[in-house]
């Protein structure tokens, strides 16, 4: 009959059902935040969970080395993004972005960054990683 619950069995115990795994989050612990980088150009989204420093660039395989946040396979290299060309981290209450001294620099909706500085990112601003741009969304801000 539809809309019934499907029974499956008289085999079934009420010892064999799962029992949910406790996390930090279920004690009471902040969340973190939950952030999209979405790619203007390609119409997607890289959704990340942000608990310190993350660098968003290009792997090096052949040096070991593997961003957090790796824009490679998305024509990144050809677009000017460097290999740690951007630091996103938190700073207090605030999601922060700071210029890596990437090869061709970082703009924050327009403006050109100077390197190593922190500067406040907001739900919704375009970041442009040489010439790739990404929109920030910020999906689980523990602060709301």
């Amino acid at each position: 009959m539809p809309g019934e619950t499907r029974k499956l069995g008289p085999d079934l115990k009420p010892t064999d059902t799962a029992i949910p795994e406790i996390k930090a989050i279920d004690l009471g612990m902040p969340r973190p935040w939950r952030i999209a980088l979405r790619l203007v150009q390609l119409q997607m989204q890289m959704i990340f969970d942000l608990e310190g420093t993350m660098i968003v660039g290009r792997a090096y395989p052949e040096k070991g080395f593997y961003p957090d946040i790796d824009l490679g396979a998305f024509n990144a290299g050809e677009q000017g993004v460097s290999r740690e060309h951007l630091l996103i981290s938190l700073d207090g209450d605030r999601v922060v972005i700071a210029d890596n001294h990437s090869a061709n620099g970082t703009r924050l909706n327009g403006e050109w960054l100077k390197p190593s500085e922190p500067y406040p990112v907001r739900n919704g601003d375009e970041i442009t990683l040489g010439l790739m741009k990404l929109q920030i969304e910020f999906l689980t801000n523990p602060y709301n």
